[in-house]
């Protein structure tokens, strides 16, 4: 299969190109590596740097011809207001629509869209956890508000042109092969422990969240391609379906690196957010897949990702660590 990758040069993105390619597809790439990394990205795989808004984007679609699309391209900033709420709106709905328009002439058969998880859904209580994708959508911040906009767009698209989407939202990744702005916490906690300092957690750190490896993500869109029929313009989580705050997270950290920094904590208005777990059962069903990363492995491979080898603890460098995984368990379970 013929697949173009948006925002191939990200994260994510720069996973499923080799996990794609990995899997004998043929890849094209398209990023504008404002956020990305031209490092990043898998040298077999053919690449394309455009910004998704500029109308060379046709021309490209025009020439390869893919058969689908996987769309995961994203604006971030530290934050939302002034020009970055129209950067990204710019980014994400009209660049989008480029998008979508360029699969319809070029006759593009599947659309994927990558779109927000645990920041979707506001305040919820936890009676109602974990949530499914037919819960309320309250989203909270300009760059969530432009992605649940691209939701309907996408479906939008399938009923206009019968161009064919899966929506897929993703809990909070974590697995990063480096430090960048947007990291996840968990990659924060990492560095600043190696540093011999104190991280600092803004709110309380007792919000839970859903956390999911990004080796967890990218099997979940690998499976998607042998199931494309099944889920033919369905919305899935894509998700633990477990929770973990961020004080656990830290802690479970701390233990595995034998660290007794204590995180500095900032109180402020707006800092604390609703606890959020996101149900999987569709994406189970109809997938055949569920995350197979516990997060004890997890927080062990994302510090063998981030830090170098020899200046690894010996029981994470050598996965001889089962007194720790008990420990750093136990303090999950306790929440």
């Amino acid at each position: 299969m013929k697949i173009a990758i948006t925002g191939g040069a990200g994260f994510v993105g720069s996973h499923l190109t080799k996990a794609y390619q990995d899997a004998g597809h043929d890849v094209i790439v398209i990023d504008s590596l404002v956020t990305g990394s031209a490092e990043a990205i898998d040298p077999r795989a053919r690449f394309y740097q455009v910004d998704i808004r500029d109308r060379k984007l046709q021309d490209i679609f025009q020439a390869e011809r893919p058969d689908l699309v996987s769309h995961h391209a994203t604006q971030r900033h530290e934050t939302g207001t002034g020009a970055h709420t129209l950067t990204d709106a710019d980014v994400h709905v009209r660049g989008l629509i480029n998008v979508l328009d360029s699969c319809v002439s070029a006759s593009v058969k599947q659309f994927i869209f990558a779109s927000g998880g645990n920041n979707l859904y506001g305040r919820v209580t936890p009676e109602l956890l974990p949530l499914p994708e037919e819960t309320c959508l309250q989203p909270r911040s300009a760059q969530d508000i432009s992605k649940l906009a691209g939701e309907w767009y996408a479906r939008y698209y399938t009923q206009q042109y019968g161009l064919k989407h899966t929506i897929l939202r993703y809990a909070d990744i974590y697995g990063e092969i480096r430090i960048t702005p947007h990291h996840h916490p968990l990659s924060y906690f990492i560095h600043m422990l190696h540093e011999h300092k104190r991280p600092i957690i803004r709110g309380s750190g007792n919000e839970v969240r859903d956390h999911i490896f990004i080796d967890d993500v990218i099997q979940a869109n690998l499976h998607l391609l042998k199931n494309l029929v099944r889920s033919e313009n369905r919305t899935l989580h894509i998700s633990t379906g477990q929770g973990c705050s961020l004080n656990q997270l830290y802690h479970m950290l701390a233990i595995m690196q034998n660290s007794q920094q204590e995180p500095i904590y900032l109180s402020g208005p707006h800092l604390e957010t609703s606890s959020i777990i996101l149900d999987n059962t569709r994406a189970r069903h109809l997938l055949g897949w569920q995350p197979g990363v516990t997060l004890s492995d997890g927080i062990r491979q994302a510090m063998l990702r981030l830090l170098p080898e020899q200046q690894l603890p010996a029981h994470v460098r050598e996965f001889d660590a089962p007194r720790f995984v008990i420990a750093a368990e136990a303090t999950l379970s306790r929440a």
